[in-house]
């Protein structure tokens, strides 16, 4: 709720970063994180052919449900190689999901140097990927203080109100509502 996701997505429209990079790829990982699923996103979205296609089978653009993990982890590897990618892992859990991803994705199959000229933005809410994630920047959105927080609800909730009496008895409420959304842009 304090607006990793919005921030990433910012990043991902970006014209100049559009430009930079060769591909844009988006992961919503969550909970229910599964590596096959994460590495077929990956090449469906570059626009990769899976393994079997690329030796001749198979229908172009649609990923193989045959290819194993291995050989989808080894194509995702060969597209870094040779494009410039910015992936966002969207939403990476604790160690049912990211942390396995992390380890798997990230592990000495995937050569520092090979990928140097694409970026991985991971958000997460979880504090121990965050300490397994050993990133260039971490970047962690803070909680909107009373007066932004006041700004932003206003901006929203009164933005159609014109008449004065009405508007001041909505801001009554609000003043009462706004402290418990806890500085969390997406409460307010």
């Amino acid at each position: 709720g304090v607006g990793k996701t919005t921030i990433s997505k910012k990043i991902f429209n970006d014209t100049v970063v559009r430009d930079h990079f060769n591909q844009k790829i988006w992961v919503s990982v969550s909970s229910s994180f599964r590596m096959e699923v994460t590495l077929r996103s990956i090449l469906e979205q570059s626009g990769e052919k899976s393994v079997e296609q690329s030796q001749g089978g198979g229908q172009s653009g649609q990923i193989s449900a045959v290819a194993d993990q291995s050989q989808l982890l080894h194509k995702v590897i060969s597209l870094l190689k040779e494009k410039t990618c910015l992936i966002i892992f969207d939403d990476i859990w604790g160690e049912k999901g990211g942390l396995d991803l992390w380890k798997k994705f990230f592990s000495s199959d995937l050569p520092e140097s090979d990928c140097k000229r694409s970026c991985f933005i991971i958000t997460t809410r979880n504090k121990d990927v965050t300490s397994a994630i050993t990133a260039d920047e971490i970047h962690q959105p803070s909680f909107l203080d009373d007066e932004k927080s006041w700004l932003l609800f206003s901006k929203h909730a009164f933005r159609k109100i014109q008449e004065q009496s009405l508007r001041e008895k909505f801001e009554e409420v609000g003043k009462l509502i706004v402290p418990k959304c806890g500085g969390l842009p997406l409460a307010l």
